[in-house]
């Protein structure tokens, strides 16, 4: 089952906290590089079962680029399409769901990186 709007602003709003929190305190940043499930669990934010999270650190000078899983199935051309212009693409199951918020993550975390490309 795919998120809502409703569940994809509150996960952006909490992700959000997670890196401003991340930002003002080396300590709780190392444990969230450490163990990120863990972190995000106990700062309320669901890990799907079964999923294994790794955390990075963008840098000024390496960044990097996350590839999200490829469809269990064919997408349709209008599908394609979506994804090309920035929305999401609805897949199946927990990997549709996760790939969404997959997303999410990669969007709020590149906020104070855009200006290293501008």
């Amino acid at each position: 089952m795919n998120p809502d709007q409703n569940q994809l602003q509150e996960f952006t709003k909490q992700y959000g906290q997670v890196i401003a929190k991340a930002w003002a305190d080396d300590d709780f940043k190392a444990r969230l590089l450490a163990d990120p499930a863990s972190v995000l669990k106990a700062e309320g934010i669901a890990v799907p079962d079964g999923v294994e999270l790794r955390a990075v650190e963008n840098t000024d000078s390496v960044m990097y680029l996350t590839l999200p899983p490829k469809p269990s199935e064919d997408l349709s051309d209008e599908q394609l399409n979506q994804l090309a212009g920035g929305g999401t693409a609805s897949s199946t199951g927990t990997a549709g769901t996760f790939g969404t918020l997959c997303g999410t993550i990669m969007t709020v975390g590149s906020v104070g990186t855009a200006s290293s490309f501008g």
